[in-house]
C-alpha cells in the first residue's frame, strides 16, 4: 500500500453514504422493504459485497428485545426505521442492553428521534473530515512512506488504537449516564 492508496482509503470512508431521514418513507413498511432500503442506500457502508447490513432476524430480534418500540401489525414506521439506523450506527460499539437503554426514552417520545439523527448526521459528517484531514497531515508531517511494511503496520496500530479510545470513550459516556447498567454487567 502506498500513500496514495492510503488517502483513496480515508476519503472513500469519509464519504460512505447515509440514509437521510427525508428518504425515508413516511408510510409504513414491511420487513423486506426495509432491508431493500438499508441496501440500497448504505451499500458502500459494506465491507465485503456479501455481507448483510440488516437482516429479518435482527429486525425481530430488536423488536422481541424491547431495543425498537413495539410495532403495529406487521410494518414499521418512520420512527421505527430511525432507531433501525440508531441501532446500525451504535452495534459494533456497544452492547445490545446498552442499546436498548438509550433508545427506551425514545419509544414514547418519538417527536425526538428525526432531529436527533438529522443533528448526528450533520455533525458526524464534519467530523469525519476532520478526522480524514487530521490523519493525512500526521502521516504527511511523520512523513510516513506506506510502502514500508513496518511502517504500515505501524499506521494500522494506530489507527485501531484510535479506534479503541474512541469505543472507550462511548463506554464510559454509558457508565457516568447509566450507572445502573455498568453494575448489571459486571
Amino acid at each position: 500500500m502506498n500513500n496514495d492508496i492510503f488517502n483513496q482509503i480515508l476519503i472513500q470512508i469519509e464519504n460512505r453514504s447515509h440514509l437521510n431521514a427525508n428518504d425515508i418513507p413516511s408510510l409504513d413498511l414491511y420487513i423486506d422493504q426495509i432491508m431493500t432500503l438499508f441496501d440500497i442506500n448504505l451499500a458502500d457502508n459494506k465491507r465485503y459485497e456479501n455481507d448483510k447490513l440488516l437482516t429479518k432476524t435482527m429486525i425481530n430480534n430488536y423488536s422481541k428485545e424491547g431495543i425498537l418500540k413495539p410495532i403495529k401489525g406487521k410494518k414499521y414506521s418512520k420512527d421505527h426505521i430511525l432507531q433501525m439506523l440508531f441501532i446500525y450506527s451504535l452495534k459494533n460499539t456497544i452492547s445490545i442492553q446498552e442499546i436498548k437503554k438509550v433508545l427506551q426514552p425514545y419509544h414514547e417520545k418519538t417527536e425526538n428521534i428525526e432531529p436527533i439523527y438529522n443533528q448526528f448526521l450533520k455533525f458526524n459528517k464534519e467530523l469525519s473530515h476532520q478526522l480524514t484531514s487530521e490523519i493525512k497531515t500526521f502521516t504527511s508531517k511523520n512523513q510516513f512512506d506506506l510502502n514500508d511494511f513496518d511502517q504500515m503496520t505501524t499506521m494500522l496500530l494506530l489507527i485501531c488504537a484510535l479506534s479503541n479510545q474512541f469505543k472507550a470513550i462511548a463506554e464510559t459516556m454509558l457508565d457516568t449516564y447509566y450507572p445502573e447498567v455498568k453494575k448489571k454487567e459486571k
